[in-house]
C-alpha cells in the first residue's frame, strides 16, 4: 500500500476507534485478530466502506504513535505461520493484508481488512460484527445482521476498485477528465481539488482514508484513456470484427478500442458504420446510400450491452461482429428479464450507476424505454427487429439484413409479429391484420390479408398474442401481447 505512513497519521489524528478501526500497542493474540478480521470485514460491508484497519503501534486512548514490537510476518500459531493459520480459520471470502511502516521513527503495523462480499466473513465458523468499538457475534446482534445482509445484497461491481492509491496526477493520467467534463456539459473546475471533488461526487472516484483516490469500475469503464492500464478491465474493451462471409473463418478487419465506453462511443459507431453493408440508389438525380440496418437500434443495443454486462465475468467479452448477412452484439452476463418482456418489464439494470451516467451523457434512452425505441426505429424503416439470445454466459443480440416476407423463416415472422403487438400495445393501440400487413411492407391485397391472418393464427397458437374480444367479427379482431 502506498503512503502507508500518511494513512496512519490521518487515522490517528482524525478518527476514533469504531466499527472499522481499532488501535493496539503490542496485543497480538491470533484469536483476537481472527475475530477482528471477521467483525471489521462485515462492518465495512454494512457501512459501504471498502475496508477497515487494525493498527499496532498507537495508544488507543490518546492515539499517540508509540510503535510496536508485534511482527505478524514471523508470528506462529502452534508451529503454523500466522497468515496461513488465519486463512485456514476464516471463510473463503476473507481478504486482508499486513503491512509495516515507520512513522516519526516508530515502527507501525497495519492490518487492512477488506469488506465482506456476497456473504458475511466468519472465523472458526462464527460470524462477527463490530458494535461501536466492540466485537460481537453477529447472531447476538439481529438488527446489525439485517443491515449487513441488506448491504451485501446491494453490493455491485460498478463501485469496486479499478485502481487504488491514485494521486490527482494519476487520475488525470488514467482518466479522460476533459471528456468527462464535455460529455456532462460541466464548466472547467477552478482547481485540481475541485476536479477531484467533482469526479468523486459522480462516483468516478472514491476518496481513500490516506488522502489518495480509488478509481471505480464505473469511472474506468466509461472514462478511461486506456483500459489496459486497469488490469483485468482491459478485457472489457469493445472489440469490433468484420468477417468475409457469414462465418467466423475469415476475418476481414478487426479493431479494439481501449478507451472508456463513453469516451469512444461515437467514434466506434462511425467505425461500425463503415463496416456495415449499404446500397446506393438514385433519388432526384442524386446518389444516396441506404443502410441495411437501423443505426438507431444498433446504437441503443450497444449502449444496453455496455450498461447491462456483468463486470465480474471473465468469459464472454463485449463485441460487435459484422457478417455478410447479419450483425451480432454480445456482452457477458445473462439477460435480467424474459426476452419476451423487454418492452413492458419494469426497469432493471445490473449496473444502475453506469446506466444513470450513460443517460446523463445522452448515449442511451431513459431507463426501460430502450427496447421501445429499438422496435419503433426498426418498424419505421421496415427492418426486422433484432433477435435476443441468452444463456448463463451472456447475451447476444442479432440483427439480420432485410428480406422479403416470403424469404423470412417462421421464427422471424413470429418474433416480428409479437414485437409489433408489444409496440402497438405500449402506444395504446392494437395489432390488426392491417397494421401487421403495413409493418411487413405488404400491399393491400386479399392474398396478403390471408398471409397475415395465417401469421396471427400461428402467433395465437404459440401463446404470443391474444384477441381483445373473441366475440366480435373476424374482420374487426384486435390483438394484444399475451401478458396484456
Amino acid at each position: 500500500m502506498q503512503n502507508l505512513s500518511v494513512l496512519v497519521k490521518e487515522l490517528a489524528s482524525n478518527h476514533v476507534e469504531g466499527p472499522w478501526l481499532e488501535f493496539k500497542h503490542n496485543t497480538n493474540d491470533p484469536f483476537m485478530i481472527g475475530e477482528r478480521i471477521s467483525g471489521m470485514a462485515n462492518s465495512s460491508a454494512m457501512l459501504g466502506r471498502s475496508c477497515g484497519y487494525l493498527i499496532w503501534g498507537i495508544q488507543d486512548d490518546t492515539r499517540e504513535i508509540i510503535g510496536t514490537e508485534t511482527s505478524p510476518s514471523v508470528q506462529k500459531v502452534k508451529g503454523q505461520e500466522l497468515m496461513s493459520w488465519l486463512h485456514n480459520n476464516l471463510s473463503r471470502n476473507a481478504e486482508f493484508e499486513f503491512n509495516e511502516t515507520t512513522v516519526d521513527g516508530f515502527r507501525v503495523v497495519v492490518l487492512t481488512i477488506y469488506a465482506a462480499k456476497q456473504y458475511p466473513v466468519s472465523f472458526q465458523g462464527c460470524e462477527y460484527i463490530r458494535d461501536g468499538s466492540y466485537t460481537k457475534k453477529l447472531m447476538d446482534r439481529p438488527q446489525l445482521a439485517s443491515r449487513l445482509w441488506l448491504a451485501l445484497n446491494r453490493q455491485n461491481a460498478e463501485m469496486m476498485a479499478a485502481a487504488e492509491d491514485c494521486s490527482p496526477g494519476d487520475v488525470r493520467h488514467l482518466l479522460a477528465c476533459e471528456s468527462f467534463l464535455t460529455l456532462l456539459n460541466l464548466p472547467d473546475p477552478t482547481s485540481e481539488s475541485s476536479l477531484m471533488d467533482l469526479l468523486a461526487n459522480n462516483d468516478v472516484l472514491v476518496r481513500q482514508d490516506n488522502g489518495l483516490y480509488t478509481i471505480t469500475v464505473l469511472g474506468a469503464m466509461l472514462f478511461a484513456k486506456d483500459l489496459s492500464k486497469f488490469g483485468r478491465l482491459g478485457r472489457k474493451a469493445l472489440r469490433i470484427v468484420k468477417y468475409n462471409g457469414d462465418t467466423k473463418s475469415d476475418i476481414a478487419r478487426q479493431t479494439q478500442d481501449f478507451r472508456g465506453y463513453a469516451v469512444g462511443f461515437e467514434d466506434n459507431i462511425r467505425t461500425l458504420m463503415l463496416m456495415l453493408p449499404s446500397s446506393e440508389v438514385i433519388r432526384t438525380g442524386r446518389a444516396e446510400l441506404i443502410e441495411k440496418y437501423s443505426i438507431v437500434a444498433i446504437r441503443e443495443v450497444l449502449a444496453n450491452a455496455m450498461i447491462h454486462q456483468d463486470f465480474t465475468s471473465s468469459g464472454m467479452n463485449l463485441a460487435i461482429e459484422v457478417f455478410s448477412n447479419r450483425v451480432e452484439i454480445s456482452n457477458p452476463g445473462p439477460i435480467l428479464v424474459d426476452k419476451e418482456r423487454l418492452i413492458d418489464a419494469p426497469p432493471k439494470s445490473r449496473n444502475e450507476r453506469v446506466a444513470t451516467m450513460m443517460r446523463r451523457v445522452k448515449l442511451c434512452e431513459e431507463l426501460g424505454s430502450g427496447w421501445d425505441k429499438i422496435v419503433d426505429s426498426c418498424e419505421a424503416e421496415a427492418f426486422p427487429v433484432p433477435t435476443v439470445y441468452s444463456d448463463d454466459n451472456g447475451v447476444r443480440v442479432m440483427f439480420v439484413v432485410p428480406v422479403s416476407y416470403a424469404d423470412m423463416d417462421s421464427e422471424e415472422r413470429l418474433w416480428n409479429c409479437y414485437m409489433h403487438a408489444c409496440s402497438c400495445f405500449s402506444k395504446g393501440g392494437f395489432l390488426t391484420n392491417t397494421t401487421l400487413r403495413e409493418r411487413f411492407g405488404l400491399e393491400k391485397t386479399n392474398s396478403n390479408s390471408v398471409l397475415m391472418s395465417n401469421l396471427i393464427r400461428s402467433a395465437k397458437m404459440k401463446g404470443l398474442i391474444k384477441a381483445v374480444d373473441e366475440n366480435t367479427s373476424t374482420r374487426l379482431f384486435r390483438y394484444v401481447p399475451y401478458w396484456a
